[in-house]
């Protein structure tokens, strides 16, 4: 008869051992290779982190340096108005410039108001009172009808705003209890925008609702049932010279190269004036600086070698300390600004230098005075690119700025994430897919010695139940061999 032992344990029943707490401990030992594995993952982990930490100063990096490449950044304006009527709006292709001028008026659409209308007791209005069946023409001639039934007010005010495309909105005015004005204003303004008519449908052959143009519209009259108010006009300025310039809206593009004004209110000698900005472009040069500074010190925070104690711990040692990818990268970052510009110029000579600390440092004033001195010079030393009005997709420049070459060296490490966020490549990427290569393979072997050591968790298990029945059947032949002795002492008596 065979005796089946389970794999479960209960401690020490017979033997009175900790078997729950031994087969802990040797499972502990036997998983000395698995912990060795976990560390190694988390070692792997924090590698990926810290590349990506530098992967994305070097976005920024990149991003920078791709503004001062364009050339519109070489070129920036301030925008002013001695109006408060007026507000200027430069693009980045405006031109230095000044213009006066005259504000006449400004954009309307038409506005008109029935008599005051009155609701039956029964709350409802007769739409004959509001003048429809009618029809709503624009100025393009087309035109839309509407036609409510009998009801309130509201109703009435819905029916002409729920009109497709008719341009206008209606509106209830209350002028006394019980007795509105119901008026009817362009939703646009300008002449050709925010001009309509409003035509008794009925004194018209054709009433089909369509949108066919009516012809000879400006001929039309509101008729007895609307009053205008206000008529549709467009803004206007008037230019040095007498020049008027109208326009349907109250924005006036292109008043001056790049650059367009809006106007608030009728006024008289508004100057507008656009003015070079070189501040904006050493603005645009610090952000640079500024960006490759923090990817340097990414770099030195994550590579830093640490401090060996007396007892020979590590401390302080950064998650890639000693790595060749990130000392590389370092080093080609501040070459691209130390390194001789165009045979022995240095970016020193517009305020740009290195460090005693590995890091850039900027003077904007300096770069002021050079460029002010001489702006072509300036800007190739700077961004050779932007200088020669060329873009990174073409023939780059004979000889590359500080720009073209902090951007070549983020290419090199990140790949082109600025023209193409989702094909990364270069060193730092290549470290970060061996990492992770890394890790899918150490998280393979730590699978297997989970089933390694749950089938060892077993074996331990059956060993010390097998061992409790063991003892329980020695235990057992043990007492009957001590009745057996005590049997014959008793007989011998």
């Amino acid at each position: 008869m065979s005796t089946t032992v389970s794999s479960s344990t209960v401690d020490g029943l017979i033997s009175g051992l900790d078997t729950t707490s031994i087969i802990s401990q040797l499972l502990s030992v036997d998983a000395a290779a698995q912990t060795k594995l976990q560390a190694k993952v988390t070692t792997a982990n924090a590698k990926v982190a810290a590349y990506q930490a530098v992967n994305t100063k070097l976005v920024a990096v990149q991003t920078a340096a791709d503004a001062l490449q364009k050339a519109s950044a070489w070129s920036p304006t301030t925008s002013s108005s001695s109006s408060t009527a007026v507000t200027v709006a430069a693009s980045a292709s405006a031109s230095a410039g000044s213009v006066t001028f005259t504000v006449n008026q400004l954009a309307a659409g038409k506005t008109v108001v029935t008599p005051p209308i009155t609701a039956g007791s029964d709350g409802k209005i007769d739409p004959s009172a509001i003048g429809a069946p009618m029809d709503i023409v624009r100025s393009d001639g087309t035109y839309v009808t509407v036609n409510p039934s009998r009801g309130t007010l509201s109703e009435m005010v819905d029916a002409i705003n729920s009109a497709a495309n008719a341009g206008v909105k209606a509106v209830a005015l209350r002028v006394a209890d019980g007795s509105y004005r119901l008026q009817i204003t362009s939703t646009g303004t300008g002449v050709s925008a925010g001009d309509f008519h409003i035509v008794d449908h009925g004194s018209r052959a054709t009433g089909d609702g369509s949108t066919t143009k009516i012809s000879g519209f400006n001929s039309l009259t509101d008729g007895s049932k609307f009053t205008t108010v206000t008529s549709a006009v467009d803004a206007k300025i008037t230019l040095p010279g007498s020049v008027e310039v109208t326009s349907a809206s109250n924005t006036f593009t292109e008043i001056m190269p790049g650059v367009g004004v809006t106007v608030t209110a009728p006024a008289s000698s508004v100057s507008v004036s656009v003015v070079a900005n070189p501040s904006a472009i050493a603005d645009a040069l610090q952000s640079l600086v500024d960006a490759t500074n923090a990817a340097l010190s990414a770099i030195g925070t994550h590579s830093k070698a640490g401090v060996v104690s007396s007892s020979g711990t590590l401390t302080g040692a950064g998650a890639l300390s000693g790595d060749n990818t990130l000392r590389a990268l370092k080093s080609d970052l501040l070459t691209s600004v130390t390194a001789a510009l165009g045979g022995t110029t240095s970016a020193a000579t517009f305020g740009l230098q290195s460090t005693s600390d590995g890091q850039l440092k900027f003077d904007s004033s300096k770069f002021l005075s050079t460029y002010a001195a001489d702006p072509s010079g300036t800007q190739k030393l700077v961004s050779a690119t932007a200088a020669d009005a060329t873009n990174r997709t073409t023939t780059a420049a004979a000889t590359p700025g500080v720009v073209e070459r902090l951007r070549k060296v983020t290419v090199s490490a990140i790949g082109d994430l600025v023209a193409n966020p989702t094909t990364a490549s270069g060193s730092l990427t290549l470290a970060v897919d061996g990492q992770e290569s890394t890790i899918d393979d150490l998280t393979d072997r730590i699978a297997e010695w989970d089933v390694r050591l749950a089938a060892k968790k077993v074996r331990y298990q059956k060993y010390y139940a097998s061992l409790e029945v063991a003892l329980g059947k020695l235990q057992s032949q043990s007492t009957w061999l001590s009745g057996q002795l005590a049997s014959l002492s008793n007989s011998n008596s």
